[in-house]
C-alpha cells in the first residue's frame, strides 16, 4: 500500500517555483515529512525523458520517498513518462489535476480536467498501464462549484488511483480565501468504501491544524504547502518535535543559499549566485518561522530590496543571536 511507505502522515506539498529540488532535500531533511511530489514536470507532445525526471526528483532523503508529479492534458505519453519516472527513482507517480493557473488551465491541463471526469480517468489509467508503482491523483475541489468532486475522485480511483489528495478550494478561488475542510470530508466519504485513501490540503497554517483537520474530515493524510514555506519545521512540529530555534532559521538560510548557489544546472557561477539571492529573498519573504521579525516589521522589507546575499545572511545571523538571548 502507498499509505505504507510514509512514515509519517504528513506530506509536503508540491508548489511551482517553490518546492523545487533543493528546497525540498532540506525541509525533508528536517524531520517529520513523510514523503513529497516533484513540482509539476508537462507532459505535451513527446514523453518526458529519464534524465529530465531525474533531476526533478533531485537528491533523496532517506525514508522520504518522493513522487514524479506528472501534469498532461491527455493520456498520450502518460505510460511512457510514467515508466522513465520509475527507471528515474521516484517512488510513486502523482498526477496533477489540481493546477488553477491560466496558462495551464488555457491547455486543458490541471485544473481544466475536473470538467472531464472521464479524461481524467483515462491519464490515470494510463499512468498505471506504464508503471508498476503506486499512482496518485491531486485534484481541487472543482473549477467554479464543488458539484462534480464526487464524480472526479470516483473516476480517478476507479481509474487506480491508490490515493486522492484533495485541496479544499475550486479553480476560482485565491488562496487568500480559506479552504473548505468540508469538501475533504466528502471526498473521504466518497472514497473510503473504496478503500482509496485521502490526503486532505489547504488552510494548514500550523500544528494545530493538520490534527484538526485529520479530526475533522477523516482524511488519512494532510499536505502541507505555503507553511512549509513560511515555517520548514512546521512537520517536526506536527509529528510532535520542537518548533524552529533562531539560530536554526539562520543556518537554514545559509545552507538553502549555498545548496541554490552550488546546484548542478544553473549555468554559470554568476547565473547560480543570482538565482541564489533570488530564492533566499523569496524565502525571506514567507519566513515566520524563530520569529525573527517580531520587533522590527520593517526589517524584512528592507531585506528584499538587498542587493547582497552575504549582507542578508548576516542580519539574520543577527536577529537569530538577538532573539536568543531575549526571554521566551
Amino acid at each position: 500500500m502507498l499509505l505504507d511507505r510514509f512514515q509519517t502522515p504528513l506530506l509536503l506539498a508540491p508548489m511551482e517555483g517553490i518546492t523545487d529540488r533543493v528546497f525540498r532535500r532540506l525541509v525533508c531533511g528536517l524531520g517529520g515529512v513523510g514523503g513529497a511530489c516533484t513540482e509539476f514536470i508537462r507532459v505535451t507532445v513527446a514523453p518526458v525523458p529519464r534524465r529530465v525526471i531525474a533531476r526533478e526528483l533531485g537528491e533523496s532523503v532517506p525514508g522520504v520517498p518522493v513522487a514524479a508529479q506528472l501534469m498532461a492534458a491527455e493520456p498520450t505519453h502518460v505510460a511512457a513518462s510514467a515508466a522513465n519516472s520509475t527507471a528515474a527513482g521516484a517512488s510513486w507517480i502523482d498526477l496533477n489535476f489540481g493546477c488553477p493557473a491560466p496558462t495551464v488551465f488555457g491547455h486543458c491541463a490541471g485544473s481544466a480536467l475536473l470538467a472531464d471526469p472521464g479524461r481524467l480517468a483515462a491519464i490515470v489509467r494510463a499512468a498505471r498501464s506504464g508503471t508498476a508503482l503506486p499512482v496518485s491523483a491531486k485534484v481541487r475541489a472543482g473549477i467554479n462549484d464543488p458539484a462534480r468532486l464526487e464524480d472526479c475522485v470516483l473516476a480517478a480511483a476507479e481509474a487506480g488511483a491508490a490515493l486522492v489528495t484533495i485541496h479544499g478550494r475550486l479553480r476560482r478561488q485565491s488562496y487568500a480565501e480559506p479552504a473548505t475542510w468540508a469538501w475533504i470530508a466528502r471526498a473521504v466519504a466518497a472514497l473510503r468504501p473504496l478503500g482509496v485513501a485521502v490526503c486532505g490540503n489547504g488552510s494548514i497554517e500550523c500544528a494545530a491544524d493538520a490534527t484538526r483537520m485529520r479530526a475533522e474530515t477523516g482524511c488519512d493524510l494532510v499536505m502541507v504547502g505555503r507553511a512549509a514555506l513560511a515555517d520548514p519545521w512546521i512537520f517536526r512540529q506536527i509529528a510532535g518535535g520542537p518548533p524552529a530555534t533562531p539560530a536554526e532559521v539562520a543556518a537554514f538560510a545559509r545552507a538553502y543559499h549555498v545548496a541554490v548557489a552550488t546546484d548542478a544546472g544553473q549555468g554559470t557561477a554568476t547565473a547560480g549566485h543570482a538565482r541564489a539571492l533570488s530564492k533566499l529573498k523569496q524565502w525571506v519573504k514567507y519566513l515566520r518561522a524563530g520569529d525573527l521579525f517580531r520587533d522590527d516589521p520593517d526589517g524584512r522589507q528592507q531585506l528584499l530590496r538587498c542587493p547582497d546575499a552575504a549582507i542578508i545572511l548576516a542580519d539574520l545571523d543577527r536577529r537569530a543571536d538577538d532573539r536568543a538571548s531575549q526571554p521566551a
